[in-house]
């Protein structure tokens, strides 16, 4: 974010030069200077309020789309300066060694794929995580561990949103957390199942 004190300092320099007594092509040569970088911070300042704008207006969005799919909770909608969260919880997630979208998390997904169509300039980065258990054998060959695991779940509803959903696949990137970040008690069934889940984090891009 722009650091507004740097418009104060410039204003401030502006009047040192005056009392500084420099020459007149001193003087316009310094102010041209400083004219110049008020300028760019001005514009940078224009442009991090038209993100933090339409930032909220995804929120909104989101919120507004998501109603009907929210089932106790089970859709996380958070906003942090410029990035905007969405995580799929519950009983909308993964079951224990499972890597398929579910059924139940189709509806969620077709309502995020529909918001980020609609603002093509933000990119996604699908992040996913498991509970702590270990992989069971019979699947330890495919993933060795959940880091692998968390990255075939992410990798699925990328495949999924670029593939059945038509979405641009360069504006994904599929990420892993593993059993790591959890968001509940593993000792507990309620809890691991919170924690197998997938969390669609939104930016805009450069």
């Amino acid at each position: 974010m722009v650091n507004f004190r740097k418009i104060a300092m410039l204003l401030m320099l502006v009047a040192l030069v005056v009392m500084a007594g420099c020459s007149c092509k001193e003087y316009e040569e310094q102010i041209m200077q400083l004219d110049a970088q008020i300028e760019e911070l001005q514009r940078e300042i224009a442009n991090d309020e038209a993100v933090i704008a339409e930032r909220n207006q995804i929120v909104e969005e989101l919120t507004s789309n998501l109603d009907d799919c929210k089932s106790d909770n089970a859709i996380l909608i958070e906003e942090n300066e410029e990035v905007v969260m969405g995580t799929v919880t519950d009983e909308l997630s993964f079951v224990a060694s499972g890597l398929i979208v579910r059924d139940t998390m189709v509806p969620a997904l077709e309502n995020i794929a529909g918001v980020i169509r609609d603002h093509p300039t933000w990119d996604v980065y699908v992040e996913g995580y498991t509970d702590n258990r270990k992989v069971k054998e019979e699947y330890q060959e495919y993933w060795p561990s959940n880091w692998e695991l968390g990255a075939f779940r992410s990798a699925a509803v990328v495949r999924y949103m670029t593939g059945q959903m038509g979405l641009d696949p360069e504006r994904f990137a599929a990420v892993s957390f593993g059993p790591f970040r959890a968001v509940a008690d593993n000792d507990t069934e309620e809890g691991r199942k919170a924690n197998r889940r997938v969390r669609f984090v939104l930016y805009k891009s450069e």
